[in-house]
């Protein structure tokens, strides 16, 4: 009998932690939907436990993958012009000359 009642609270104690963790993987999930910003101060409180606990690179390529598929027009956008406080707006530049956008880091 004893055992049995052992059994019973190791189950629950096993269910109330699997429920915690999907619950928690189902919030991280969500978050990372949000702006950048807001999902970089959620995880400045949050530490490193979610890092540890997730597949952290798996759910953040699902969340950021987008909608744009090979071959779709880029989204419009403006870019301020380098050294001028004047700006460009991509559809400006459509179908008037091939346009060519670089990103990268130089540091």
């Amino acid at each position: 009998m004893k055992r049995s009642k052992l059994t019973r609270r190791i189950a629950a104690a096993a269910g109330l932690l699997l429920l915690l963790y999907v619950f928690a993987f189902g919030f991280f999930a969500l978050a990372m939907r949000r702006p950048p910003e807001q999902f970089a101060m959620l995880m400045a409180r949050a530490g490193p436990a979610p890092f540890l606990l997730f597949p952290f690179e798996t759910m953040w390529k699902q969340a950021r993958l987008g909608k744009l598929q090979a071959g779709d027009p880029a989204p419009d956008f403006n870019l301020p012009l380098l050294g001028q406080s004047q700006t460009v707006r991509l559809s400006s530049l459509r179908n008037t000359r091939p346009v060519v956008l670089i990103f990268g880091s130089y540091t």
